[in-house]
């Protein structure tokens, strides 16, 4: 028996129609920088700490805590947000410390200014087309830093606390434009995917229900973060890199 036409048209129309439905869900969520976080509210302001280690061939080759605070501040009648990381341990050159600010509700960047055994202090400030060096701050060994971007970049420094504010959910892609302040890697577009979730078993034999967010930094790492669903608070991250592994787990 022939198909009618209208019968064929229909059948063309649902099938382009589940094609365009298909290509929405897989189409990522851009966050640009200057967005407004719409789960602003589940930024963890305080002071909390991590530990970071990394191993190779079965061997930790280096320990550290990160100590990190974020908290807002009044500058000129402006609320903003202020993070600050000061990581210890005890090999010296894996040590540093930064100071960074950026805009309430967006994490649009301001300044930042750090210090390192290998860098040294450095001070850069932000606009919407160029990084350059922070002339407020002596000894700046980067004074001479100039970045000029085709749009703006959120800091890698503050990824924890940015993922934090994605609207997780099963499924959820979002692409988002990082970089590093004075780094020689350029800013790029990264994509971060809700991939599933876990019940993560604590020392104290608590468990947090938890969002797990994948990327791999556009091949390089492939890496996944733990979030607590309550409060989207960080727990843990696992990466690779090459035959290195690098883990951070929150201390509680």
């Amino acid at each position: 028996m022939k198909a009618s036409v209208q019968t064929i048209i229909g059948l063309v129309l649902v099938f382009s129609l589940g094609q365009v439905q298909a290509q929405d869900i897989d189409r990522p969520d851009t966050i640009r920088v200057g967005h407004k976080f719409k789960n602003f509210q589940d930024l963890e302001m305080g002071v909390t700490k991590d530990i970071i280690y990394t191993k190779a061939m079965g061997k930790i080759m280096s320990v550290t805590i990160n100590i990190k605070e974020t908290k807002t501040i009044e500058v000129d009648g402006q609320k903003l947000l202020y993070f600050s990381h000061n990581i210890q341990g005890p090999k010296p050159d894996f040590n540093g410390s930064f100071e960074y600010i950026c805009e309430y509700e967006t994490l649009k960047p301001i300044q930042l200014i750090s210090d390192s055994p290998r860098a040294g202090k450095e001070g850069f400030k932000f606009s919407e087309s160029l990084i350059t060096s922070l002339d407020t701050v002596t000894d700046n060994n980067r004074k001479d830093f100039a970045l000029v971007l085709d749009q703006p970049t959120f800091n890698w420094q503050i990824d924890l606390e940015t993922y934090s504010l994605l609207p997780m959910e099963e499924g959820y892609h979002a692409v988002m434009n990082f970089y590093h302040p004075g780094s020689q890697t350029e800013p790029k577009f990264y994509h971060l995917k809700v991939i599933g979730s876990d019940m993560v078993l604590l020392p104290d034999s608590r468990s947090m229900d938890c969002w797990i967010v994948y990327t791999d930094y556009g091949g390089t790492q492939p890496t996944r973060f733990w979030y607590t669903k309550k409060g989207q608070n960080f727990v843990k991250m696992e990466g690779k890199y090459k035959q290195l592994t690098i883990l951070k787990e929150r201390i509680y």
